[in-house]
């Protein structure tokens, strides 16, 4: 049942993005400056900001949450990519203040190995820790090569079948490749960040964000 709503979602989910009568996403950084559960049976007639942000994201999407102040931004991560890694650790200050939440969207589509780095995230009985010891140790695999320190977990069914989903509504947002955010603005508006900004960029970010 759930896959079925997912499949339904993402068709909606094409329609409402890629259709003439809704436009929810701006296309650059410059231009955006000026999580699991129970869904309803039939999605709405017409897909808005706010269906997105609260009904399909929230509950469509296996992602990983660290913080729980602040406003909420999605990143679709590969465990394999190094400018997620740079991304992780320009979020990591503002979610440790307070000012931020980001829920991590796994997705494993770069190198052989990915789809194993993002099963030991989402199959430990530890997710968030698991991903931020991941976190604290991938710098220096991505910079030799050498993978083999990097925690890897044979990928269950559900574990292959919630990768495969995240990227396919990766995709279906508008994403070619990682990392990419999605954030919500005061005036309910979804914005949208195609790749690394600096810490810098994301602060001044912030006060837009509801």
């Amino acid at each position: 049942m759930k896959n079925w709503m997912r499949t339904r979602w993402l068709k909606w989910l094409g329609i409402g993005l890629f259709g003439s009568s809704l436009l929810l996403f701006g296309t650059t950084f410059a231009e955006a400056q000026t999580a699991t559960g129970t869904a309803t049976a039939v999605p709405p007639k017409k897909l808005t900001a706010n269906v997105l942000w609260k009904h399909i994201l929230a509950h469509h999407l296996t992602y990983i949450q660290e913080g729980h102040h602040g406003p909420i931004i999605y990143d679709f991560q590969d465990p394999n990519c190094p400018y997620c890694h740079v991304m992780y650790n320009h979020e990591a200050p503002l979610i440790k203040a307070g000012k931020l939440t980001v829920r991590y969207v796994p997705v494993a589509f770069l190198t052989p190995q990915s789809p194993a780095e993002a099963a030991a995230w989402l199959q430990s009985s530890h997710p968030l820790t698991t991903l931020k010891h991941f976190e604290s140790i991938v710098g220096p695999a991505l910079q030799s090569g050498d993978y083999r320190s990097l925690p890897k977990a044979t990928p269950t069914a559900k574990t292959t079948q919630d990768l495969k989903h995240n990227l396919e509504m990766m995709g279906a947002l508008g994403f070619n490749g990682t990392p990419a955010m999605l954030y919500r603005l005061k005036n309910g508006h979804i914005g949208r960040i195609p790749g690394m900004i600096s810490e810098k960029q994301l602060s001044g970010l912030l006060p837009h964000l509801r």
